[in-house]
């Protein structure tokens, strides 16, 4: 019996040490993830925003100061806010029927903590139309977006074929 009783009380004990996995959340981890689930909706007007032309809904959603790395061939410098503007509404004057599909957005991560930081990673399958050759065009996009607390938009990273979007778009008609 003594054996029972050692053996139930070393299980027990061992429970009860035992620290469950998945609570290693912390509020400010909570904090990061309301702040992405608020900038989520800031990205999707954007994109809203983007596909009426609507430069500006879109301006409105930018820090005055916000960076952007924008998808463009040789296109490393970073610009800021009023020529990024203008980028978008430029390729309206390629593109018509614009439109953003099966937009996935995620959470953004410290780079060395790997825990949300409010920021927002979108995923998106836009599919356009030529204005000069009526193409159909499909492509992918992925952009990186970080936030200041005013929920507005401070940085900027994107990726996709612009530059083949583009020849596709000027191509000679077939």
């Amino acid at each position: 019996m003594k054996k029972i009783t050692l053996f139930l009380i070393t299980t027990l004990s061992l429970f009860a040490c035992t620290q469950k996995q998945n609570e290693t959340t912390s509020s400010a981890d909570d904090a990061a993830m309301a702040d992405f689930k608020e900038n989520s909706k800031i990205i999707l007007a954007g994109f809203e925003a983007f596909t009426k032309n609507d430069t500006i809904t879109f301006k409105d959603n930018m820090s005055d100061t916000a960076k952007i790395n924008g998808a463009a061939y040789g296109g490393e410098a970073i610009v800021g806010k009023a020529a990024y503007t203008q980028r978008l509404t430029d390729l309206h004057k390629i593109f018509t029927n614009i439109k953003a599909n099966d937009i996935k957005l995620l959470p953004g991560v410290d780079t060395l903590t790997f825990k949300p930081d409010g920021g927002v990673r979108a995923y998106v399958r836009m599919t356009d139309d030529a204005i000069a050759n009526g193409a159909k065009i499909e492509h992918k996009f992925y952009g990186v977006y970080q936030f200041n607390k005013d929920h507005k938009i401070t940085n900027v990273d994107e990726y996709m074929d612009i530059t083949g979007a583009i020849k596709a778009a000027t191509e000679p008609k077939k």
